[in-house]
């Protein structure tokens, strides 16, 4: 065992032996990597995994986490074989309980979102419900959504069932090894310093769960990670439990923010406490392992009263022992995953909430990751990169403690939370905040949603049916389609290109042309080697060596991760401006007439055309970087400018539209109107699952262009034809609409699903952009959207509903 290890080299080195760093090694080693290594600095488990509840189940959210979660219901079987270890897993089915109205469409909605994977559930009477689990009391108990594949595992036999299965396929793990230090070599591999020797690799793996931050600070990064501590606890035999044929069935409890499962004769019951403690905030301890904290379960009270009302037995249950153990969290609890944006050939397998429910999902695409160069799905909403800077220490106390605390509250539609903000403001922040802007965060900016008209609407009211931001949003959305909308524009991605070989660069980085003309504006679709979509932006050439780059903000430290993989070592150089310039955004028939009155420059249609951009002087003051493009479907012109000049600018809009009726408009009322003009959204209907002749962004590829990324398996997968398309569709709704995830039926059979929905306020029609199968995409067919758990009426249209050819914002 201390064997020395020095000048050892591996093609991949995982650093942490719990259920990830195990799981990442086996699907390295059984996908043909031979040459995987795990270093523990203890014993496999220490840290979270040992002392972990084990709960297994599919329903969750986003869509691609539920398929994740699904695959390790659907391993663990095959692994007890593979590696000759049980792994005691117990397929028990699941109920989740409601008690409200409103919890009743929550579990509504998740079942309904699991029919696009295939993820069966269905609803019990609280009647059919108490005769499978005698323990629970009817009284009170509106609805059960049963889930048949849940169930639960031993966390240490899966531990030490992936590194069996590993070894099997040719890893090696070595225990008792810390690590003490990670340098980066100059061919981008890694110097790994052990307490056995210094190991080389290509690849370093970071899935040290609790000691990630210190593993992380060894390459000189930081990650926003903050342990916290969670409590469990047994109970005795009960006598309810004793008395059933079958194994009880696992049990949640949102509404008193606790799960249960059977454990021998009795229960395990585990709490999300109303106060949550963080724990070692400064750091893990290096000699803590399979230790367990104090217990207090007095935080627990609250939980268990109302478990109690649910499940009577509790009350005379003895409790056999408690379980108080550290946990380890991102500020959204997703994991951290993926190549660090900072480093080379470094990976981050971190802060995973539900090791053995995402673990082995982890490890598959992991392993996709490194060894195919990009994982087998869309991930985005769990890689390491989407947390900037901005995402300090104390945001991710602020968050980790909210969503400890509400772990299973409902989440509603636009939903947004306080904790941690504001962290980034715009310089017109408070005026906008003057004029009734309400905000939510996004990518770490306060970015106005919506502008309320009087007190009522100032505080957002979620819900699952129309918010009473509804009526705002429409004057919003309507005042751009009949005069002038003006938006705050900061959050989206700038990026300046420029140098010698700029254009080259940019030519096999994209798949469409790089327009040649100075002041040409393209739309530009960024493919995977795979030839799916990563990436939609417009490309504006500024000079023969000068472009911008603009795309979504939330992507913004993905897509710098992916440039600067493939930027050259001199010939171009990359700017990220996001931060340095602040946007603007005035749309409507009126929007030349405002823009005209504060420049001397002519901006007439001949002067200015549509997809075009130009350097524009506004009143002397400020020179910006202006684009005629429209994501309204309206006349637009997209203004960006140094951030110290946005005040001034701003100023100078709103005193120019007052004659136009210029009115402020928030980011919903931008997303109805995109939606009347079928306007598909990045992470909703354009994401990397999609290949363009799926997602409507075909018309953008030119394929006559002998080389860009992904094109070879582009032109393959065109040749096969797309799996499914996009379309629109009118929904027969009225207080509700579509939000994204809904199952849109044929009859009887599943067709497709809902990628984003809402009202169309000019059209006055309740609207959903969604993907249907080839067999049912066809203009005019009816369906169903299935929404809050009513089948809706829907007709699939063969273009939008307003103004199809685009002559509004071409004029």
């Amino acid at each position: 065992m201390n064997q020395t290890l020095d000048g050892t080299t591996a093609q991949v080195i995982v650093i942490g032996g719990g259920v990830v760093g195990c799981s990442i090694a086996y699907h390295l080693a059984k996908a043909g990597c031979r040459d995987v290594m795990l270093l523990e600095r203890d014993e496999l488990t220490a840290g979270s995994s040992w002392h972990a509840a084990g709960s297994l189940y599919s329903l969750t959210s986003p869509s691609n986490a539920s398929v994740l979660q699904k695959y390790a219901l659907d391993l663990y079987a095959t692994l007890e074989q593979e590696s000759d270890q049980n792994c005691g897993f117990h397929r028990t089915g699941e109920l989740w309980l409601a008690c409200s109205k409103e919890e009743e469409k929550s579990l509504k909605i998740i079942r309904s979102q699991g029919r696009r994977h295939d993820l069966m559930a269905e609803f019990l009477s609280p009647r059919e419900a108490c005769e499978m689990a005698p323990i629970l009391k009817e009284d009170g108990l509106r609805a059960v959504l049963y889930e048949p594949d849940a169930g639960f595992c031993d966390p240490a036999s899966v531990t030490q069932a992936f590194a069996k299965a590993a070894r099997k396929y040719g890893a090696t793990i070595h225990r008792f090894t810390p690590v003490t230090g990670t340098t980066q070599r100059g061919d981008g591999g890694w110097d790994i310093t052990t307490t056995r020797g210094t190991l080389h690799c290509e690849y370093l793996v970071n899935a040290a769960g609790l000691w990630a931050r210190e593993v992380a600070a060894l390459a000189g990064i930081t990650m926003p990670l903050m342990p916290v501590e969670h409590h469990y606890m047994v109970t005795g035999a009960i006598p309810e439990i004793q008395a059933m044929k079958t194994r009880l069935q696992a049990i949640s409890f949102s509404e008193a923010n606790v799960y249960m499962r059977p454990e021998a004769d009795g229960l395990l019951v585990g709490a999300y406490e109303s106060k949550c403690v963080h724990w070692a905030e400064q750091g893990t301890p290096l000699d803590f392992g399979h230790e367990l904290l104090p217990n207090d379960l007095g935080r627990m009270e609250d939980n268990l009263l109302l478990a109690m009302e649910r499940v009577p037995c509790l009350e005379s249950a003895g409790i056999k022992r408690i379980i108080n153990g550290p946990m380890i969290f991102s500020p959204d609890l997703g994991p951290l995953l993926g190549p660090h944006p900072a480093l080379t050939n470094y990976f981050c397998a971190t802060g995973v909430m539900t090791g053995f429910n995402q673990g082995p999902g982890i490890g598959k695409v992991l392993a996709e990751w490194i060894l195919e160069g990009e994982p087998g799905m869309d991930i985005s909403f769990w890689d390491v990169a989407r947390f900037g800077p901005w995402a300090d220490k104390a945001y991710t106390k602020a968050r980790t403690k909210y969503w400890y605390e509400h772990r299973s509250a409902r989440v509603y539609p636009y939903q947004d939370y306080a904790a941690g903000r504001p962290l980034q403001k715009t310089p017109i922040h408070d005026l906008l905040k003057q004029s009734g802007a309400v905000f939510a965060e996004y990518n770490g900016w306060e970015d106005p949603v919506y502008f309320a008209r009087n007190e009522d609407e100032q505080t957002p009211r979620y819900r699952y049916e129309r918010a009473n931001w509804f009526d705002a949003v429409g004057e919003e959305a309507l005042a751009v389609r009949e005069s002038v909308g003006l938006f705050e524009f900061s959050t989206f991605a700038k990026y300046r290109i420029s140098g010698p070989a700029a254009e080259y660069w940019l030519d096999q980085l994209f798949a469409n042309r790089i327009p040649s003309a100075i002041g040409k504006t393209a739309l530009m679709p960024m493919l995977s080697p795979k030839g799916q979509v990563i990436g939609d932006f417009t490309l504006t050439r500024l000079g023969e060596q000068l472009f911008l780059l603009v795309g979504a903000g939330g992507m913004a430290g993905i897509h710098m991760r992916w440039f600067s993989s493939r930027l050259p070592a001199t010939g171009v150089k990359l700017e990220n401006l996001t931060s340095d310039y602040s946007g603007l955004h005035i749309a409507g028939p009126r929007a030349r007439d405002v823009l005209q009155k504060i420049t001397g420059e002519v901006v007439s249609n001949e002067h200015f055309p549509f997809l075009s951009g130009r350097l524009l002087d506004l009143a002397g003051s400020t020179q910006a970087i202006a684009l005629r493009v429209s994501f309204t479907g309206e006349l637009g012109y997209e203004l960006y400018f140094p951030a110290d000049r946005q005040v001034d600018v701003f100023h100078k809009l709103m005193t120019a539209g007052a004659e136009f009726g210029l009115h402020l408009a928030g980011s919903h009322a931008l997303m109805s109107l995109r939606l009347e003009k079928s306007f598909p959204s990045w992470g909703l209907e354009i994401a990397s699952d999609y290949y363009p002749n799926e997602c409507g962004m075909d018309r953008f590829i030119a394929t006559s262009k002998p080389e860009f990324c992904g094109r070879e398996a582009l032109m393959d997968q065109w040749e096969k034809g797309p799996r499914e398309k996009i379309g629109t569709f009118v929904v027969d709704t009225t207080d509700t609409d579509a939000y994204g995830g809904e199952p849109i039926y044929h009859h009887d059979r599943l067709a497709g699903y809902v990628t984003s929905g809402g009202y169309g306020y000019h059209v006055g029609k309740s609207l959903a952009l969604g993907f249907l199968t080839l067999e049912f995409h066809q203009p005019g067919n009816e369906f169903l959207v299935e929404i809050l758990g009513r089948k809706c009426p829907a007709v699939l249209l063969d273009k939008a509903v307003y103004d199809p050819t685009g002559l509004r914002m071409k004029d």
